[in-house]
């Protein structure tokens, strides 16, 4: 396939340090090169896959190293086998860097036994292998696997943060216009930002679908999104962390009111028909009421979902 037969997402992804999106914390970490195991967590589209496959040589092609996406090999027998051989043997070619790099893509999707033998591994190689691993679901890791790496949040923790992250997708995304050609307005192209934020992938997606079509597709929060939310807040065992991550990866701050629009009648309906605190549904209703309107509010949206989140399990839990 010729590179202008690439979506534009994948014919623009970052292939050197200078190209990504990231908030300089992350950065920080890597002027030395990979000194640790990691493991990258945040929103879709946020720069974590590039991220890994720049620092491994993927690119460069001046490291040894081995990738994997682990929503594809699940199974524990590719850590025993192919991981491993890869871990025991020297490589094939002359590396300047004595270090070889394990790459595991979606690392959430892996099995229980395959999380429960990485951490044998990872302390057996300790000498000369560097583990990193990417998931969208910091959440489904297992303690043990996060006790021995070093975990980075992708997603902007603050608002010089966010206001970093949106100049430089605002700027990447004039360039990929300008590149391809795309007659587009500035404002046109800030929305975007706004309402794709922190998914510079689903920015860029959005851009092709204006140079095809001419118009913007506003691409909704699907179902199976939904469904996670309402289990989530049914789920007793569910930590703030995991709440907040969880909101921050599937709304962002430009999307929070979908989530009061899913948690108005659509969860009402959803509990009626799982049986669940039916009488208490009228207190979550009045909740949604009194905080739909601070969305307009200089209020974090992020804060206000929290709230609301929190408040319906207060009540329903």
């Amino acid at each position: 396939m010729s590179v202008n037969q690439l979506l534009l997402w994948e014919k623009y992804r970052p292939k050197t340090m200078e190209d990504l999106i990231l908030p300089q914390r992350i950065r920080n970490h890597f002027q030395n090169g990979i000194t640790r195991n990691y493991i990258f967590h945040g929103s879709y589209g946020c720069g974590k896959t590039s991220l890994a496959r720049i620092l491994i040589g993927k690119y460069s092609k001046d490291k040894a190293f081995i990738e994997f996406n682990s929503s594809i090999d699940t199974s524990v027998n590719v850590l025993r086998d192919e991981i491993n051989t890869f871990c025991k043997t020297v490589p094939m070619f002359i590396s300047a860097d004595p270090i070889k790099y394990v790459f595991l893509d979606e690392f959430e999707r892996v099995s229980a036994e395959y999380q429960d033998a990485l951490k044998g591994f990872v302390e057996s190689y300790h000498e000369n292998v560097r583990f990193i691993l990417v998931s969208n679901h910091f959440n489904k890791i297992e303690d043990g696997i996060k006790s021995r790496f070093t975990d980075l949040n992708f997603n902007p923790q603050n608002p010089l943060e966010v206001q970093e992250m949106k100049n430089g997708m605002f700027k990447r995304l004039r360039y990929i216009a300008e590149q391809e050609e795309i007659n587009i307005e500035k404002e046109a192209l800030a929305e975007i930002v706004n309402k794709n934020f922190p998914d510079n992938r689903s920015m860029v997606t959005e851009l092709e679908i204006i140079s095809q079509l001419g118009k913007a597709e506003n691409i909704k929060i699907g179902s199976t999104t939904k469904m996670e939310l309402y289990k989530m807040i049914y789920n007793p065992a569910a930590k703030y962390q995991d709440i907040y991550n969880f909101l921050i990866t599937a709304f962002g701050p430009e999307k929070m009111d979908e989530l009061f629009q899913f948690l108005g009648r659509e969860f009402t309906d959803f509990s009626l028909k799982q049986n669940k605190n039916i009488d208490k549904l009228f207190e979550c209703n009045n909740i949604i009421s009194d905080y739909r309107d601070k969305l307009e509010s200089k209020t974090d949206p992020i804060i206000l979902g929290m709230t609301v989140v929190g408040k319906f399990r207060n009540i329903l839990l």
